[in-house]
């Protein structure tokens, strides 16, 4: 494709003899820049033509690489130069033409592109990005006056306090505008640029008024009966201490916060608004109908414990279990700041006679587990499972990864703590998480049947330009009696009786494991380190 030229004659017109060299270059830059653009434009145009089964996925592509080179700006830098050189808004759009053609003949010989256009965007966003910076950076020395970038247009109805649930469904129809959800889910240009429009959108709003139910230190949902929004509303900061101080103490209760958005994040499911400067006032019980339909804002809420815990060996029976199995998977990384970790992912599954499966995450045992409400309230956590000779593969029954299959043939047995067995010595877990935080648990068992359970833990690592050490109070040990029930180590504790998930390796000594399962997590023998 031949290049443009009528831009770069009019730099070198407009450009004082003193720049010529400069304005050669610049000329240079913009006629690459303007045939780059072009062409890709060109090539979605002719491809929606040819393929319009695939436009939206185009139209995704080019909205992700749209946010990253600053097509808006490259845009307001041509009106400057058509105004600057009444001849370059004509020549342009002859240019325009002709690539059209070109691509069209590019296309008959060769549809791949129009198949995968992002591959071909994203080959050179980069240097596209960067050169158009420059471009919009220098033009002032250059005769071109680039308009600054207009401030959106949007309508803005007082919405008064707003459900959470409501505002993420008007927030998923903001973004729409930009590209489709389904395209972010896998590209994070697209992602930015639909969270950019979004928080434009809200900024556009004024301050906002959301009422719901404050679930933990620093998140408000909407509670919906077994359903909750999928937007979390947090605070960056309060307007006084008063109202830090009331969204403290109004955990599990229903409030009104209002403040103005700083930041948006769209998730795989739902998002989360940050406000700033936010204010906390109590919320009046009410029965008012949503304003539109709200579905797309709400999820299934995830069980609390309360919920989750059907009582003592309510939940799965042990002549259920086919097996108990554990996959676990430590790796050291490295985080942002330079400070090593450990990625630590442990999981347990119990499979089923019945060919079922569970992803065990609570810290007491799987036979405590209220079984009905946790398939509907946690889908994602059901499985069906095979073995054919040795290898066992699960199929993952809901959720958003519905027919995702998980390989278990490496993972390994456990089984229970036999019911009179006493144990002798020291267990800890140990973990150093991203930040350099580092978290220590140690159990001590006596064959007296007594256990005492010890925690602490400190963060030391490099933050932006500083190193920070933080070594917060450790509880005090308690001294507490034990006893074993199946898949439950059963603790007296001052508070009553504290039922723990708790097992062995298949295959381990049950008077001297040197790796115990508790709550979920390994803890090895303090002897064996």
């Amino acid at each position: 494709m031949q290049r443009t030229t009528a831009a770069a004659v009019a730099i070198l017109l407009l450009a004082p003899p003193t720049l010529a060299d400069e304005a050669a270059e610049y000329a240079e830059l913009l006629s690459e820049t303007v045939t780059a653009v072009t062409a890709a434009r060109a090539y979605a145009e002719v491809c929606d033509q040819r393929f319009p089964d695939g436009q939206v996925e185009r139209r995704d592509a080019m909205a992700g690489w749209a946010h990253v080179v600053d097509l808006a700006a490259y845009d307001r830098l041509l009106a400057g130069a058509a105004a600057a050189h009444p001849d370059v808004g004509a020549e342009l759009e002859a240019y325009v033409a002709g690539a059209r053609d070109e691509a069209a003949a590019a296309i008959e010989t060769d549809a791949a592109p129009c198949h995968d256009l992002r591959q071909g965007l994203e080959k050179d966003m980069l240097g596209l990005a960067s050169s158009i910076r420059s471009l919009v950076r220098d033009a002032e020395y250059f005769g071109i006056d680039v308009a600054d970038a207009p401030a959106p247009a949007f309508d803005t109805p007082d919405f008064g306090v707003m459900p959470p649930a409501e505002l993420w469904t008007r927030a998923l129809a903001v973004m729409e505008e930009v590209g489709s959800k389904a395209g972010a889910e896998d590209n994070r240009h697209l992602r930015e640029a639909r969270e950019d429009y979004l928080l434009a959108w809200l900024e556009a709003q004024g301050e906002l008024h959301l009422g719901g139910r404050i679930v933990s230190e620093d998140e408000l949902r909407e509670w919906r009966g077994d359903w909750q929004s999928s937007l979390e509303v947090s605070c960056s900061d309060f307007a006084t201490e008063r109202d830090k101080d009331l969204f403290a103490a109004a955990f599990g209760t229903d409030v009104v916060v209002s403040g103005s958005p700083t930041w948006v994040l769209e998730q795989r499911v739902g998002g989360v608004i940050n406000l700033r400067d936010c204010r906390v006032s109590k919320a009046k019980a009410t029965d008012a109908v949503p304003a539109i339909d709200d579905s797309a804002g709400l999820m299934l809420r995830p069980l609390d414990f309360a919920e989750a815990f059907a009582g003592p060996n309510a939940g799965i029976t042990m002549n259920q279990v086919d097996r108990v199995l554990y996959a676990a998977d430590f790796a050291n990384r490295i985080d942002g700041f330079g400070n090593g970790y450990i990625d630590r992912q442990e999981d347990i599954y119990v499979l089923l006679r019945d060919g079922t499966a569970y992803r065990h995450e609570w810290d007491f045992a799987f036979t405590d587990l209220n079984v009905d409400l946790s398939r509907q309230r946690e889908p994602e956590r059901w499985f069906t499972w095979s073995d054919h000779w040795g290898k066992v593969t699960l199929v993952q029954s809901g959720g958003l990864d519905e027919g995702e299959e998980i390989d278990l043939s490496a993972a390994q047995r456990l089984v229970p703590m036999p019911a009179d067995q006493r144990l002798q010595g020291a267990f800890y877990y140990l973990h150093v998480g991203s930040g350099g935080a580092r978290s220590d648990r140690e159990y001590v068992f006596s064959a007296h049947g007594t256990v005492t359970y010890t925690r602490g833990g400190f963060i030391a690592g490099n933050f932006a330009d500083s190193f920070i050490t933080v070594v917060p109070g450790d509880d005090e040990p308690q001294r507490l009696t034990y006893r074993f029930e199946d898949f439950t180590m059963i603790v007296d504790g001052p508070d009553g009786e504290e039922r723990h998930f708790f097992a062995l390796l298949d295959g381990a000594d049950p008077a001297a494991p040197e790796e115990l399962l508790i709550r979920g997590q390994v803890y090895w023998d303090r002897e064996e380190e």
